[in-house]
């Protein structure tokens, strides 16, 4: 009904209107009437539409999700569809809801007319929208990868300023501050926080704006160029890196050179990177680019030849404990757990990675049981129990084990772990252990398994996996390292058992001793031993530092044929079991410090033994059966004080390469065996009775090969050998040493004691040689030595040549180093001359001596001399040349005649390194820095030369009126301390000066001030009439005493901020104090006074 009547109204209207006008109403209408009577179908074309969109909606949705679980990006365009799709749907379920309903107006008498031909309408627009969609949807990729993360978005939680990373913060921001350092290497242990303190740089110089970009990217184990250039690109907004290899490399080498100023930096290295052929110019390249790296190895900032390298070291044991409680909890502050809390943070060692990972694995365990079990794991290097220590602390740290180049250093790393926590291991002992399991290949003499261990040593040190210990020739293991070197020497096919100072007293039960290869049991308190362990594989086993009060079992080494390292020392064995003659294959014995051991026969069945330690046993006679040892290589027996070894024993021992007799005498037929062993290379021996040697001499091949000895013939003087290898020092001699020869010839370091013989000129006793490599002399009360070298007598022209040290002691006819003309090369490197008592000595240093040694010496001494009135005389030098430009600390006492300490002309730039300068005892000296002339002061010596001086003490100078000008107070900008004691005629400190006066910020480094017995001073600073104040900005200490004429100090209101107290030596020095003279009362308030003995003062 409704379209005919449509139908009629058109035809009617077509009859008083044109045509086409009439068409076009018709076909307008007929649209606007299929809203209105087709609304239903045009609802359910735009849900069948809407179906299929919402299908494909499904289908983005999950592979959205898919990306967000790869971490990565979803493009914007596509969560801007997803948005449109979801609100779309909103609406049409809406619309579907209104047409189901098919509302009536009126209470249902007649159709909603109206809203029918709206929501027809609304259907063919939103079929519209939904073929759009659709259109839309072909997208390339929902996703992309993630940019790198900047240094803002880093987290900042896990940094916290602790006094190991302020030091190493503080010196690489002072090397980015220097504009000639421009690669900076961070170095240090797996977890000891070395990333997250790069990225606390890294946010500093971000919002410091000190760089126009900061850029950061991890390298790792394998590093891909291709991706790290990528990922530094993508940091700089370069969109497209186009090109690989040399072509991308410019392209990022040309984008770089753009920022006037930027910092790389470069995390975890592994090994040398080239920088080049990333794309990354530095140095001459681009001053402005500053390059910070991360490496676990010293050797890595090295290879990649870093201006500067900072170590990341651990934590002290209070800021661990710090870091503790913070992950830990409250729990560890209750008075149960604290004590046990406390160990456990203490056995994690101070590194950062341990202290969270151990901290928050017992966090909210309030039971001190719980606690107790953690510590015992630690101890026992097993807390695999312990949540996250394994997977996030320990295998971290094995990774640095992995890394490691070789075999030969990763068993050498997990020897380590075979003694116990804390011990220093000395290179020494590892030599005899290595030797004896055969852990070093190709190498077969000691002396090369020394250098090669020693390389390997070193390599693992550079690899923070082993630590310099304080004691010299010995290295350590952090704790947690040495738990991870447990941890993997356990596994695999390791076969390590190690219960190392654990405090066992009895051997363990239920172990699976036929697997073990090395097992320690060292220093515990292990009473007895099992009758006949069964152990077919092992090669190691080290049961020192132990009681073994009931003795070794005589079958207990029966099923250990394997065995090359047995280590017995420090234990209370009275005998060697007969098992020990299965034992063919031993190569290393060590029966030191056994002192209850008396006899050592069953050795002789040891035909393969080539380490065979005895020191400090009671052994009374080394057995001739050792003789049969023709494998020995090694001998040990030092401290053995009452051991005779039988005539021709040692010759026999053909391939003895070192011999130690430290504290064991040996006579001279004794050392003439020795003498003949031709391989040896290293000998320790005391020469108890060297002064009634024979004048015999030896012949000329005796000790061909020898370069290592220690020949002493004062008991404890073989301590005194610490820093070269060959070592002569004899004491109350008088024999002309023909025995010694050799041993002259070749000493680096040499000492004379109360020698009496008739020699005058030193180097007569080495006429051959000229002790021409000599390195340290040491001479004392040889009263006859009159020069060391005497070259008006025939001389080498290389005699002397490399002495550095030279100690002169009471000489009382020493009368000059050197008579005559210098030889060519002779005392041309002296650091140190230490001269003292030596009476008829007048001219320290002649012209050519000085010209000589002035470029290389380091420090002098000269005390109690009563002929010197002149030092240095720089007159007759090379003029120009820069003079004594090393020399940092001049000591100079008891020199009565003294008159000044330099004279002649010096060009400027000259001793400009002295840092310490000392005068003591010198009556007549009447000037240091300047002289008295008519019209004034003049100083010594030119401008600068006491830029660095830091100390400077001058005592019983009864001469010195004054010290300085105000002109060298201006030049002491580094001078740390002044100390003037019990100098008499001292009226003034600073003297006054022609068109100069002092500064107030005079003295600025200046900490520590003492003034004592200065009886006549009366002004700091005699140019003006008026009081003057100094800043005094760094004072801490300061001490007086003594000095009734000083009415005013030179402190004002505001000066010495830092000072807290005035110490002062008696109770006059109190008195004296409260009546001075001050610009403002208040003054002396600020200050407590304490009193203090002279002699004790703070240095």
């Amino acid at each position: 009904m409704g379209l005919s009547c449509l139908a009629q109204c058109g035809a009617g209207m077509g009859s008083g209107l044109g045509n086409e006008s009439v068409k076009f109403l018709w076909k307008h209408l007929k649209s606007r009437a299929g809203y209105l009577l087709h609304y239903k179908k045009k609802f359910k074309k735009l849900k069948e539409r809407f179906e299929h969109l919402k299908n494909v909606r499904n289908d983005i949705n999950r592979s959205v999700e898919t990306a967000n679980r790869r971490g990565e990006v979803i493009k914007d365009v596509v969560t801007a569809w997803l948005e449109k799709v979801n609100e779309l749907e909103t609406e049409v379920g809406n619309m579907e809801e209104e047409v189901g309903q098919n509302k009536r107006c009126l209470k249902g008498f007649s159709p909603n007319c109206r809203r029918r031909y709206q929501l027809g309408e609304e259907a063919t627009k939103k079929k519209a929208v939904v073929e759009g969609l659709l259109e839309e949807r072909n997208f390339d990729s929902v996703s992309q990868l993630p940019p790198p993360p900047t240094i803002e978005s880093m987290p900042v939680g896990d940094f916290m300023a602790f006094s190991s990373t302020r030091i190493a913060m503080d010196h690489v921001m002072n090397a980015i501050e220097d504009e000639n350092k421009h690669l900076i290497g961070i170095y240090g242990m797996g977890g000891v926080g070395k990333t997250t303190l790069m990225e606390e740089i890294g946010r500093r110089l971000k919002k410091d704006k000190k760089f126009d970009a900061v850029v950061k990217v991890v390298v790792s184990q394998n590093p891909n160029i291709e991706l790290i250039r990528r990922d530094i690109a993508d940091q700089l907004g370069m969109t497209a890196l186009l090109g690989s290899g040399e072509s991308a490399a410019r392209a990022l080498a040309t984008r770089l050179g753009k920022e006037k100023k930027i910092a790389i930096m470069l995390d975890d290295i592994w090994a040398r990177l080239e920088l080049k052929d990333i794309g990354i110019p530095f140095g001459d390249d681009h001053k402005g680019c500053k390059i910070l790296l991360t490496s676990r190895k010293s050797e890595v900032c090295d290879s990649m030849e870093s201006d500067v390298s900072v170590l990341v070291d651990v934590l002290s044991e209070e800021d661990s404990w710090d870091l503790f409680k913070s992950k830990a909890g409250k729990v560890v502050e209750t008075s149960d757990v604290e004590p046990v809390a406390k160990k456990v943070a203490k056995e994690c060692g101070g590194l950062p990675l341990a202290i969270v990972v151990v901290g928050r694995a017992l966090r909210g365990f309030k039971e001190r049981s719980v606690w107790d079990d953690a510590l015992l794991q630690l101890k026992q290097s097993t807390p695999t129990n312990l949540e996250g220590v394994e997977e996030q602390l320990f295998k971290s740290l094995e990774l640095s084990y992995k890394q490691l180049k070789t075999d030969e250093m990763k068993v050498l790393f997990l020897y380590c772990c075979l003694f116990r926590e804390d011990y220093d291991i000395s290179e020494n002992e590892l030599t005899r252990y290595a030797v004896g399991e055969g852990l070093l290949k190709g190498v077969y003499s000691l002396e090369d398994v020394r250098r090669r261990l020693h390389f390997l040593v070193e390599k693992l040190k550079a690899s923070c996996l082993l630590l310099t210990s304080d004691k010299m020739g010995c290295v350590k293991l952090h704790d947690v390292v040495r738990d991870v070197a447990v941890y993997i020497a356990s596994k695999d096919d390791n076969h390590f058992f190690v219960k190392a100072g654990l405090g066992v007293r009895d051997w363990p039960e239920g172990e699976n001793w036929e697997a073990c290869k090395r097992i320690s049991l060292m220093n515990n308190d292990l009473q007895a031993l099992p009758d006949r362990p069964n152990c077919p594989r092992v090669a190691t086993l080290l049961l020192n530092i132990n009681p073994i009060t009931t003795g070794i079992p005589s079958n207990f080494f029966q099923r250990m044929a394997a065995l090359k390292v047995l280590d017995l020392s420090d234990t209370d064995i009275e005998s060697l079991p007969l098992s020990l003659a299965h034992l063919t294959n031993l190569v290393t014995l060590r029966l030191d410090r056994c002192q209850k051991l008396q006899d050592i026969t069953m050795v002789e069945n040891l035909k393969k033994l080539e380490i065979l330690g005895l020191q400090k046993c009671r052994v009374s006679v080394l057995p001739e059966e050792i003789g049969t040892l023709v494998n020995l290589k090694l001998l040990d027996i030092s401290n053995c004080s009452a051991l005779r070894i039988p005539p021709n024993l040692i010759p026999k021992l053909s391939r003895l390469e070192e011999l130690y007799m430290i504290g064991c005498n040996a006579n001279r037929d004794l050392l003439a065996e020795i003498a003949f062993l031709k391989r040896l290379v290293r000998l320790h021996v005391y020469v108890r009775d060297a002064k009634n040697f024979s004048q015999d001499s030896l012949p000329v091949n005796a000790w061909e090969n020898l370069s290592h000895f220690i020949v002493y013939n004062e008991l404890d003087w073989f301590l005194l050998a610490a820093q070269y290898q060959k070592n002569f020092y004899i004491k109350g001699i008088s024999n002309s040493l023909n025995w010694a020869k050799v041993f002259l010839g070749k000493t680096e370091d040499l000492m004379f004691d109360d020698c009496q013989w008739d020699i005058v000129n030193l180097v007569k006793l080495d006429e051959q040689n000229g002790f021409a490599g000599l390195k340290k002399l040491r001479i004392t009360r040889c009263h006859r030595i009159a020069c060391l070298l005497d070259t008006t007598q025939v001389a080498p022209s290389n005699a002397y040549g490399e002495l550095e040290i030279i100690n002169l002691w009471n000489l009382e006819n020493l009368n000059g180093i050197c008579q005559g003309p210098l030889p060519a090369l002779s005392f041309g490197k002296i650091r140190i001359l230490d001269i003292m008592l030596c009476k008829k000595l007048n001219n320290i240093m002649s012209c050519d001596l000085l010209q000589r040694v002035h470029c290389s010496l380091e420090e002098l001494a000269i005390k109690h001399c009563d002929e010197p009135q002149v030092i240095f005389n720089f007159d007759g030098l090379q003029q120009g040349s820069i003079i004594l430009p090393n020399l940092s600390k001049l000591t100079l006492q008891l020199l009565p005649n003294l008159t000044t300490i330099w004279t002649g002309v010096v060009s400027q730039g000259s001793l400009q390194k002295l840092s310490t300068l000392e005068v003591s005892s010198c009556n007549k000296l009447a000037y240091l820095f300047s002289c008295q002339l008519d019209t004034g002061h003049q100083r010594l010596l030119p401008p600068g030369t006491f830029m660095n001086l830091k100390k400077l003490k001058i005592s019983r100078c009864s001469g010195l009126s004054s010290l300085f000008l105000p002109s060298i107070v201006h030049e002491l900008l580094r001078l740390e301390r002044l100390e003037l004691k019990d100098n008499g005629a001292m009226e003034k400190i600073v003297a006054e000066e022609n068109g100069v006066r002092l500064e107030k910020g005079a003295f600025p480094l200046l900490k520590d001030l003492l003034l004592i017995n200065l009886s006549n001073l009366s002004r700091f600073y005699g140019g003006e009439a008026a009081a003057i104040f100094l800043d005094w900005p760094s004072l801490k200490y300061i001490k007086l005493g003594g000095c009734p004429s000083l009415k005013r100090l030179p402190i004002g209101p505001e000066s010495a901020p830092k000072l807290k107290k005035v110490h002062v030596a008696g109770d006059d020095d109190v008195e004296w104090f409260q009546n001075l003279e001050w610009e403002d009362e208040s003054i002396p308030s600020r200050f407590r006074i304490c009193e203090s003995d002279a002699e004790s003062d703070s240095d």
